[in-house]
Parts: structure tokens; C-alpha cells; sequence
């Protein structure tokens, strides 16, 4: 604990109680005390803590003043348009003696705050490219400076990187050379006023460990052409200084981080700035040219001169900031590099597809290729992140564009104009075989379909919203894809025949409108705002359950009155597949379970029903979704079963209704009595055989599944086609 802070507590606290006054704290002066107050209302923050002791000592947390003017506590962190809100006197007070009593004990820095900086930040702004640190060192390159504001009050101006050759193109010359100085480790102690020349910020770096004539003597050399400068007549008026300087919390530690410092160098271009601080000579042709004979230690009369010279050139404080890297975004979103280094690909970037890009682009989550067969038009930009000037793009450049805007220089996504399920596209092929996650938002189905059936994509996630826009769904494989996209389809299905959820889930929408002549250039009723809600929602949780290795299904509902989503997660079952003739069957675990319920509740009698499902005849593939309990009519013993008719069509129109015309009858289903294996008999092959010739008119196969003691057999037949 530092004693000499600690004994000013006391005395401070006697000093000031006997001065105050309603309109602020002026405690007499005296020879013992070590505060005085002042209220001055032009200032950010009015009332003031000053330090009277000469020797007060540097600590950090004070705020800067004029060479010769007392110490100013830094007391608040919040601004002070929120501290008057319950500032009192006495508050004030009470914060001063935690000022000196927190200090006093080393602990009023916290132990996760940031360093001190050197100096207080500028207005003026100058804002360097992510990849700063990395295009600093190239000996071919320079910094650039461009205005961002077409208003002529404009405090901020944007760094970037070009050819030197190229420096001075017409149209980003705004007067200034620029100059990129590293200096050695400084020990942060306390900020400092802002120097008024290169002189005074030398002296500054210097008190706290650093240098900064030699750092600059050598960049200034380095930046020289072999040809030299001229000295007049460039153009340029002033010189940016852009000065990195490395800071570490005490002698005996590393630097932890890097701060960039940013000085006008008022009425010197680089050449003249070079002669003064003698790593240039005055050529005397108009010129500057490299000294090589200089000697930075300044120990004869000709260098003496020379850092006088340099000493005494004027300087103007900017703020330089780096724009966000890939890696800040992922520190701001809460994100680790761990989870975000991937390769992924994103197929369908239309509404919902291109907010989630644009979302995880910000966030700097996982390298991407967009693919997308579809173009931009007009309408699209209701709900699309493409801009007007994007109209007649390729919706995967006009993302990529949007992206690039956002990380103009960073890992830039790959956009590729096709379908993703296109087996025979080369450059498609290779962004699956690459990618660790595939993101399907083209709301198709088809699609999920077509990557199930696939072993060269990666672990698959599709995600859609409904017709009304009230709910979105996700649908994730498993990371060993066991359980695939289709088989997670036909379980969703499933939960909405099943749930109360389901009655209005994928029914009504809002409507639609055309959008051109033909009779198919319609577009449906949905607003940005519906995508977006969806759209975060959907972002976040791919993000979250694809850092998980097991298979998802969950469903978001919107209830429009209070702007509220309730979450339903689908228990999500092993899925099963087997071959019958030319026709695959894929059913899933959850299906046998309701089998075997359904069966043990009615023994020893056996029982039936209908069966659901979805027939792909471009696959050649049945999804058995659901099996319906017997209707009232059925008649079943202990060694035969009758299924009724009672009710059966309104089943069948209600699954179609709910599931958009998607699931339907596909077979029949019964069970065996006790003791009895699943595998038909010769009465069920007769039953198999009239199903088959019932469904022949619709050229769709008759499935037929038993239910046994421990088992369950799937049969398949499909008549001939005349």
C-alpha cells in the first residue's frame, strides 16, 4: 500500500469538510492539504479534483493537464451526463477518499482493465485497415489516406495500402505524407497531456522506457525511394506520423498489447521531416537523399543542430484506430476461434440465406461459399440484403459483394453461380469436399433430399421458414451423418401430425402478388422484419448446435401479439433404411416405437391401421412418417385383424392439409400376436399384393409393415406398370 496516498486521505477529508460550499468544494488552501476543487461548468465533467502537493505522485486514472498545472483525479468511469444524475457534495467527496484509498492500495486499475493509453484520444480520427500490422512491414507498399464523409466537417479519414509507386494518385491526395514508426516497449503509468512537438512527445516516450529519435531516423530512411524526394512543391503540406508503440504493465513484464499513436506533423512533408531529423541530406537539387554518414547519437555539432531542428517541429494529435479484424468480430460476438475456424458452404442465399451470411460474416464465424443458381431482381430487395445497385447480379455476388463491405480484406467468400445439388459441377464438388458444415436455406425440397443421398457432403443443417412466416425450422444432421437430412424431414412431419403446435404450423400465409408477366413470376407477402427475427434466431442457433455432435430438430413459433418465440425441440430418433426391388425404405426408431405401444395395448388381440408417408419417385424412396391407431370400426382376435374404413379418409386429408400436400396413405400396417415374429404370412402377401393393385392406377408402390413380438418387418410391392 502506498503510505504517502494513504496519509492524504485523512488530511484531504479535514480540508474539505470545512470548505464546502452548495455550488461546489473549495476548501481553503493551506500548507498540509493535498486537494482542491473547482467547479467549472464549460468543462465534460464541471467538478474538478486537483492535487496541491508539487511532488504528487504519477499513477494512472488522472486526467490530463498543462505542464506546471496540479494533478486532475480521474474519478468516474460513466460520463457525466449519467453521474449527475445522483451527484451530490458529499458523493463527491466520498469518491475522492475511494480515489485515494483505491490507488493508495493498487488496486483502483482493475485487474481485466486495458492499460493506460499514452494520451487522451483526439477528435480526429483515422481508421487503419484490419491487416494493418501485416502491410506495415512490406517495403513495396505505403499507407494511403481517403476521406469517409462527403460532408466538409469530416474528423475521419480511412488508411489504406497501395503500391508506393502509386502514392499519389489523383483524387485520395489530401496533403499528407505518412510514416510508420515502431518504437521500443513503454511501461504504462499514467496518461499524458498531448505533446505540442516531436520533441516533447521523444521526452514522454522516454520517461516511461521508450525512444523515439533512432525508430524514427530508421523509418524515415526506409521509406526513402532510391531516387529521393523533392523537397517542395510535392503537394503534400503536412506528414502523418502513424507511431506503433508496444506496452507492458510494469519493467519486468511483456508488452500486451500494441497501441498506434497518430501525430500531423504540421508544415513538413516527409522529405523535410527526413532533413531535419538527419536521416536525409538537402541534396541541393531540389531533392532529399538518404545520409548514410549520419550519426543518430547526435555527438557532433552538425547532429547537435539536427535534433534541435526535429525537436522543435509542431505536432497535432489524431486518433488512429484499426478497423475490426476477423478475430475482433469474433471477440465482440462472444465467439472462440476454436468454433469459427471452419470452411462451410451456404447453398441458397435468397431472403434468409443472405441474412444469415450477412450475420455471420459480422460475426466472423466460419470461411464461406455461397452458392446460388438465382439472380437478383427488383422485388427481391424488399426482403433481400443485395442492394438496388445489385439488380441483375447474381444473388451470390451480390452477398459476396455485401460481405466484402463489411471485411473488405479479410477471408472474402467464394460464390459460386449453380445448384448445389448439381453432382457434375467441378467447383461445387470441391466446396463440399472441403467444408466441414453445410447450410441449406434454399427452401426447397429437393435439395435436403439430394445431400442425404450423397456421402461427399459434410455434415448437413437445413433451415427454412414456413408459408405464413409465424415459425422457422432448423433441421441438423448428426456429426457422423447417421441420421440424415431426409430422415430428419419425415420425423418433423411426424411432430406436426402429433403436436399441438402443428395445426396452423405450416397452413395460411399472407398471401402473394406478381412480380412479372408470366404466370409463374409470383412472389409471396412477407416482411423484412418477419426474415430478420427468424433469420437471428436461425443464425445463432446453427452456430450453437452445430458445436454439438447430435442431431437436431427444433421449431420456432411466433405469437404475433406480444412479438414473443416459443421453442419446441423434436426428440430426434436413429434412423433405418433397407432395399426393396428398385424402392428404398427409410424409417426411424420413433416409428417402431409407436408400433410396439400401439400393439401392446390392445393385446393379445391384434391391431392395425393406415400408414403415412412421402413417396420420392425421383429417388425411388418411401418415408414412412407416421402410423395412425385402428378406427373404431376394426375387428381383431387373437390370430386376425380387420382394419375398418371409419375415419380413415378425414386422417388422410388432415395430414395432407397440415403437412402442405406433402404426407399421405402410403400402406397398411397390423400387428402379430404373442410370441410371434414380424415376418409376413401368406395371408399378408395376398393383402400386400391387392394393396399394390389398389395404387397401381397412381404408379406409386403399396408398403406393408407388421409389428411383432421384439421386431418389426417393412415389405414393399409395386404392381407392374402398364
Amino acid at each position: 500500500m502506498r503510505r504517502d496516498l494513504a496519509i492524504s486521505s485523512m488530511a484531504l477529508w479535514l480540508n474539505a469538510v470545512m470548505g464546502r460550499c452548495p455550488q461546489g468544494i473549495q476548501p481553503a488552501s493551506s500548507r498540509g492539504s493535498v486537494s482542491r476543487f473547482y467547479m467549472n461548468p464549460a468543462r465534460h465533467t464541471p467538478h474538478e479534483a486537483r492535487a496541491l502537493r508539487v511532488d504528487f505522485p504519477a499513477t494512472g486514472h488522472q486526467n490530463g493537464v498543462s505542464l506546471g498545472q496540479p494533478a486532475s483525479l480521474c474519478l468516474y468511469f460513466e460520463p457525466w451526463s449519467a453521474v449527475e444524475l445522483t451527484w451530490t457534495p458529499v458523493k463527491h467527496l466520498e469518491r475522492v477518499l475511494w480515489w485515494l484509498r483505491e490507488t493508495a492500495r493498487e488496486t483502483l486499475h482493475r485487474s481485466d482493465e486495458p492499460l493506460e493509453r499514452l494520451h487522451f484520444v483526439s477528435p480526429y480520427q483515422i481508421v487503419l485497415p484490419a491487416d494493418f500490422r501485416h502491410h506495415v512491414a512490406a517495403p513495396d507498399e505505403c499507407l494511403g489516406l481517403v476521406a469517409t464523409s462527403r460532408r466538409d466537417n469530416s474528423k475521419v479519414l480511412r488508411g489504406f495500402f497501395q503500391p508506393r509507386t502509386a502514392a499519389k494518385t489523383a483524387g485520395n491526395d489530401l496533403g499528407l505524407d505518412t510514416l510508420v514508426v515502431k518504437v521500443p516497449p513503454m511501461v504504462s503509468v499514467r496518461i499524458e497531456r498531448d505533446p505540442d512537438s516531436l520533441g516533447e512527445l521523444h521526452d514522454q516516450l522516454a520517461r516511461y522506457g521508450s525512444t523515439f529519435l533512432e525508430p524514427l531516423i530508421g523509418s524515415t530512411g526506409t521509406a526513402l525511394p532510391a531516387s529521393g524526394l523533392p523537397l517542395y512543391n510535392t503537394g503534400c503540406r503536412n506528414t502523418l506520423l502513424v507511431i506503433q508503440v508496444p506496452v507492458a504493465p510494469d519493467i519486468h513484464s511483456a508488452p500486451t498489447r500494441v497501441d498506434v499513436l497518430g501525430f500531423i506533423v504540421r508544415g513538413s512533408t516527409l522529405a523535410q521531416l527526413g532533413v531535419a531529423c538527419g536521416a536525409y541530406i538537402d541534396g541541393k537539387d531540389g531533392n532529399a537523399y538518404r545520409d548514410v554518414l549520419v550519426n543518430p547519437g547526435g555527438n557532433d555539432g552538425t547532429a547537435t543542430h539536427v535534433v534541435e531542428s526535429w525537436r522543435a517541429l509542431r505536432i497535432e494529435p489524431v486518433d488512429v484506430r484499426i478497423a475490426f479484424s476477423v478475430p475482433d468480430a469474433r471477440r465482440a460476438s462472444g465467439l472462440s476461434a476454436e468454433d469459427s475456424e471452419f470452411e462451410g458452404v451456404l447453398a441458397g442465399v435468397g431472403a434468409l440465406g443472405s441474412c444469415l451470411a450477412e450475420l455471420w460474416c459480422r460475426q466472423g464465424w466460419g470461411h464461406w461459399t455461397y452458392i446460388d443458381d438465382d439472380t437478383l431482381f427488383a422485388h427481391n430487395l424488399v426482403r433481400h440484403a443485395g442492394e438496388d445497385e445489385h439488380i441483375g447480379w447474381a444473388k451470390v455476388d451480390a452477398v459476396r459483394d455485401v460481405a466484402m463491405r463489411v471485411r473488405p480484406r479479410e477471408c472474402p467468400p467464394l460464390a459460386l453461380l449453380a445448384k448445389v445439388n448439381d453432382s457434375m459441377n467441378a467447383p461445387v464438388a470441391q466446396a463440399l469436399g472441403m467444408a466441414a458444415l453445410l447450410v441449406d436455406a434454399t427452401t426447397t425440397l429437393e435439395v435436403p433430399r439430394d445431400l442425404s443421398t450423397s456421402e461427399s457432403v459434410p455434415r448437413s443443417v437445413s433451415a427454412f421458414l414456413t408459408p405464413s412466416g409465424r415459425a422457422s425450422v432448423t433441421l441438423l444432421e448428426d456429426a457422423e451423418r447417421s441420421i440424415r437430412l431426409d430422415s430428419l424431414e419425415a420425423q418433423y412431419y411426424r411432430a406436426i401430425l402429433n403436436s399441438g403446435w402443428g395445426d396452423d404450423h405450416l397452413t395460411g400465409h399472407l398471401g402473394s402478388y406478381y412480380v412479372g408477366a408470366g404466370c409463374r413470376d409470383l412472389s409471396g407477402v412477407l416482411s423484412q422484419d418477419v426474415v430478420h427475427l427468424h433469420g437471428a434466431t436461425l443464425a445463432r442457433q446453427i452456430r450453437l448446435l452445430s458445436s454439438g455432435s447430435a442431431a437436431q430438430i427444433r421449431i420456432w413459433t411466433l405469437d404475433e401479439q406480444n412479438g414473443g418465440l416459443t421453442a419446441d425441440i423434436v426428440p430426434v430418433e436413429r434412423s433405418h433404411a433397407c432395399r426393396q426391388g428398385n424402392w428404398s425404405v427409410v424409417w426411424d426408431e420413433g416409428l417402431e416405437k409407436k408400433l410396439h405401444a400401439l400393439r401392446t395395448g390392445l393385446l393379445p388381440r391384434e391391431t392395425g391401421g393406415i400408414v403415412l408417408g412421402t413417396i420420392d419417385q425421383k429417388r425411388r424412396s418411401v418415408y414412412l412418417v407416421d402410423v395412425l391407431p385402428e378406427p373404431p370400426d376394426s375387428t381383431g382376435s387373437e390370430t386376425a385383424f380387420v382394419r375398418g374404413a371409419a375415419s380413415t379418409s378425414e386422417s388422410v386429408e388432415r395430414a395432407a392439409a397440415l403437412t402442405a400436400n406433402i404426407v399421405g396413405y402410403v400402406g397398411e400396417w397390423h400387428s402379430h400376436p404373442a410370441h410371434a415374429s414380424s415376418v409376413p404370412s401368406t395371408t399378408d402377401n395376398g393383402l400386400l399384393s391387392y394393396l399394390a393393385e389398389s395404387l397401381a392406377a397412381d404408379w406409386v408402390p403399396a408398403v406393408m409393415v407388421i409389428a411383432g413380438e421384439r421386431d418389426i418387418s417393412i415389405s414393399l410391392r409395386q404392381a407392374e406398370e402398364t
